[in-house]
């Protein structure tokens, strides 16, 4: 099944918008500035049908190190799953070879909630004895901490159908996801289109109270005043916040009306989140966007008649045992490689202050909570859109499974060898974000024989 452009844009009636959207999002958002790098973190489910989303167009080994100009591949030859994407090859690096274990050495079971904590996190879950948080921040969070305004929104929250909890700020601190496009719309530009007088007028509480907290500060011992002092900090904080967001002049060219309800198609809503994330990009109202795609139904990549419906259990358990599942699920990711192409085609659409896009000066990276739907951590398939700045793009990066580590492969069962520690990529696009690190989450893990694994560094082949 093709993703339709103009029915995907008719949906909120904005069918013949490619042509209008430089002028719908104007440069007055952020005149006079430097355009910012941003970063936008795509998870999907269930990860992939390795052979759909392969490509050996050479005959390459899969034993060696190796990569490819995109280039010089044609559509024919890209894989049927990424196919969609063949128009923005040179904004691209495709990872294959990647592993997640992290999350194959953590507490037994429980899979695919392990899989979407390690995949942004890189660190060990915490089992509550019922749940499982992340221990330590995602990379939304951790680019958040660098680049984020202070009188903006550090990062958007954002899901659509059965989201994942993608984003974690820290042990336990699991953060909210938004699905509804309405609400979003709202903290966004809520402040900045209120009519309220008292927003327009409050001026700062904290200049009112100084004087008071100064005075209790000097009553206070070490341990409490500086208990005060963060609390201020933070108020603080917040009120700069308000301040930046209720007085932005931004010409968004969304009418919040046409927006998608939570009651539409799982395209309709895809539609009016990346309609908001443009948006908050060309206004700058933020630098950090996560995305979290729940299951997608069946009918919306073309197997709709088959079954239940249900893709997770019609499909993604089966794709080793069924070709039918396999087919689908190829056909599961290649709806998403769409998604992924409208918002990079989008994006392009609209100019940045420094005379390029903003996809120019953007970062995606596309990961899944699994290697495969047959709970498999191997073979974890992802890739990168943008951030030239850093990258060198348009290159297929193959690693083969030479991690001296045990990994359950949902193809072949245990297997005595691994693809390269997915921690790697996060550590990479990190870097690029400007987060000085050299680990995302865990810094190793232990294979059976004792033997310490690196988890720290870039993919050099990468930069």
């Amino acid at each position: 099944m093709i993703l339709n452009r103009r029915r995907f844009l008719s949906a909120l009636g904005l069918t013949g918008a490619a042509t209008a959207m430089p002028g719908r999002f104007t440069r007055r958002a952020l005149a006079g500035n430097p355009s910012p790098k941003r970063l936008i973190v795509l998870s999907s489910c269930h990860g992939t049908v390795y052979d759909g989303w392969k490509m050996r167009p050479g005959g390459e080994s899969d034993s060696r190190r190796w990569e490819l100009d995109l280039s010089g591949v044609d559509s024919d030859t890209f894989s049927h799953a990424l196919q969609p994407l063949h128009a923005h090859r040179q904004r691209m690096l495709v990872l294959d070879g990647l592993a997640m274990v992290s999350a194959e050495k953590d507490i037994p079971g429980y899979r695919h909630e392990k899989g979407w904590i390690h995949a942004w996190t890189g660190g060990q879950a915490y089992f509550t004895g019922s749940d499982l948080f992340g221990t330590t921040a995602s990379l939304d969070q951790l680019v958040a901490g660098t680049i984020a305004r202070a009188d903006r929104l550090p990062s958007l929250e954002l899901g659509i159908g059965d989201y994942r909890p993608i984003c974690h700020a820290g042990l336990a601190q699991q953060l909210p996801i938004e699905s509804d496009p309405a609400r979003v719309f709202e903290r966004i530009f809520g402040l900045s289109t209120s009519t309220d007088p008292l927003i327009k007028a409050q001026g700062s509480v904290l200049d009112f109270a100084s004087a008071e907290h100064d005075a209790l500060a000097s009553r206070l011992g070490s341990t409490d005043r500086e208990k005060l002092s963060a609390h201020y900090a933070l108020v603080r904080q917040l009120e700069q916040r308000i301040e930046g967001l209720s007085t932005a002049e931004c010409s968004h060219g969304i009418d919040p009306t046409r927006l998608a309800s939570t009651s539409a198609g799982y395209s309709e809503l895809f539609l009016s989140m990346a309609e908001l994330v443009a948006a908050a990009f060309s206004c700058d109202m933020t630098r950090v966007v996560s995305l979290s795609l729940g299951d997608l139904p069946s009918e919306e990549f073309g197997w709709g008649d088959y079954l239940s419906g249900d893709a997770h259990f019609d499909f993604a358990h089966a794709i080793h045992a069924d070709p039918i599942a396999a087919e689908a699920m190829t056909d599961y990711t290649r709806m998403h490689a769409q998604q992924l192409a409208y918002l990079v085609s989008l994006l392009e659409s609209i100019p940045d202050t420094d005379g390029g896009s903003l996809m120019d000066n953007t970062l995606i990276v596309w990961g899944n909570e699994m290697g495969d739907g047959w709970h498999g951590y191997d073979r974890y398939c992802c890739l990168t859109v943008g951030g030239s700045w850093y990258f060198r793009p348009g290159r297929y990066l193959h690693y083969p499974d030479d991690t001296d580590i045990t990994i359950y492969s949902g193809a072949s069962g245990e297997m005595p060898s691994a693809g390269m520690p997915h921690q790697h990529l996060l550590v990479s696009a990190a870097n690029a974000m400007g987060v000085a690190c050299d680990h995302v989450g865990d810094t190793e893990v232990t294979n059976s024989a004792g033997t310490r694994i690196a988890l720290t560094g870039e993919l050099e082949e990468m930069v």
